[in-house]
């Protein structure tokens, strides 16, 4: 397991979406990995700051092109 396996699978890690050998190769590398434990939480931190700030949000309210930046840039990270 490396660094950029860990960044490629943290979506289904939070989600509990990996099977279990592949959830127990990550948490490994994770315990010996200061990189990937630090990015882990500044991963995890990012999520909470984004519902916190969407609690309220209403997305109607936002520019269409801000919306479709999102979405594009959601969809790039993604490939």
């Amino acid at each position: 397991m490396t660094c950029r396996d860990v960044s490629r699978f943290l979506r289904e890690y939070f989600e509990d979406e990996l099977v279990p050998a592949e959830r127990q190769d990550i948490e490994a590398h994770i315990a010996e990995c200061e990189n990937c434990r630090t990015y882990l939480t500044q991963y995890q931190d990012t999520i909470k700051a984004a519902q916190l700030a969407c609690e309220d949000a209403n997305v109607a309210d936002l520019p269409e092109d801000l919306v479709k930046a999102v979405i594009a840039a959601i969809a790039q990270e993604r490939r």
